[in-house]
């Protein structure tokens, strides 16, 4: 069995650099070029992790590995870390269900991992083709997709409710008097086959908002990806107009917000004095922006857990039919929302 310096010495980096890629460490900067060239040497050389070896040393032979797979590579988490979260909370509720991660990787647009061991089944974070789902099929039958839904038939799945995050928002926002809404974020985003379609918050946005006969096209804003940038440059560029802004604005996501509430600083427009804001996701940097952020709180640990507990249900009670959860929202009132000015 090779060992981590012979693994080093034919990739060409450090010992460091391998230990750290084959253990997942998300907060390596290393390039994905790099990483598959390690899996792929280590995979070749047959080595096994030292949590692999005490495993085989103890004849854990009933221990259950799960393999986890995920949309985006951790330099595309930092843009927007709601998935790397996502990930971090799978880890952990599989360690208090005794279940060994075992990370898959795609190489040759085809997934893999480490070991000769097989898998009982696969988590998939995030969205996926059908090119890339039938790769994941061929590794296990067992797929729990979280964050998507790609064939109810076929395949488990856990969603957010995004009809009842959306309307909590608004809802809120008029209760407060507000009728001039906007909306600010990615029209498009990527559908339950990794295709851009239009994002569901803002579907159902228009589909309040025209309920009530308060829909008003000029304000909706596309930042046409979802980073903290993209919300900044949207919102800049609106405020430089010059033209008449709505009362609030629901964000598509937080991250997004985050870069809305820099523009609207640098231009001396007072948040919730002058505009008020209403964000969705809840990650924890929501709390501490200027001011506090009104969010609607996507209950990250219930969907991991509702994954884990589903893909525990396929293997141990080998349960055949499929299953689709949806995890509902909560509004988290904080200081950047009041009432509209009369």
């Amino acid at each position: 069995m090779a060992t981590l310096k012979e693994i080093a010495n034919v990739v060409g980096v450090s010992v460091g650099t391998v230990s750290r890629v084959l253990n997942n460490d998300s907060t390596l900067s290393v390039g994905d070029e790099t990483k598959i060239k390690i899996f792929n040497v280590a995979e070749e050389m047959q080595y096994k992790t030292l949590k692999q070896r005490k495993s085989s040393d103890k004849s854990k032979t009933n221990k259950l590995r799960v393999g986890i797979v995920e949309m985006y590579n951790p330099k595309e988490q930092l843009e927007d870390p709601y998935y790397l979260l996502l990930r971090s909370v799978v880890d952990k509720e599989c360690f208090e269900n005794e279940i060994e991660v075992v990370n898959l990787y795609k190489n040759n647009e085809e997934y893999r991992f480490i070991g000769e061991e097989f898998i009982n089944g696969i988590i998939a974070i995030g969205k996926f083709d059908k090119s890339e789902i039938k790769s994941l099929n061929k590794l296990s039958e067992n797929i729990v997709f979280l964050d998507s839904s790609p064939d109810d038939i076929k395949y488990d799945s856990v969603k957010i409710n995004f009809k009842l995050g959306t309307y909590m928002a608004l809802e809120h926002l008029v209760k407060l008097n507000h009728k001039e809404i906007g909306y600010i974020g990615s029209f498009k985003t990527l559908d339950d086959y990794k295709t851009k379609s239009q994002d569901k918050r803002l579907e159902f946005f228009k589909e309040y908002m025209k309920k009530n006969n308060i829909y008003k096209e000029e304000y909706i804003l596309d930042t046409k990806d979802v980073t903290s940038m993209d919300g900044y440059i949207t919102m800049k560029k609106f405020i430089e107009k010059g033209e008449a802004m709505p009362t609030a604005f629901f964000v598509g996501t937080d991250t997004i917000a985050t870069g809305v509430l820099r523009a609207l600083y640098e231009h001396d427009i007072k948040v919730p004095q002058d505009i008020s804001l209403v964000g969705f996701n809840d990650l924890i940097a929501s709390q501490h922006t200027i001011p506090p952020l009104t969010t609607v709180r996507v209950h990250i640990e219930n969907l991991a857990s509702a994954a884990v507990d589903l893909i525990l249900e396929r293997i141990i009670k080998e349960r055949k039919y499929c299953k689709k959860v949806i995890i509902p929202s909560e509004l988290i009132v904080r200081k950047s929302s009041s009432n509209a000015k009369k």
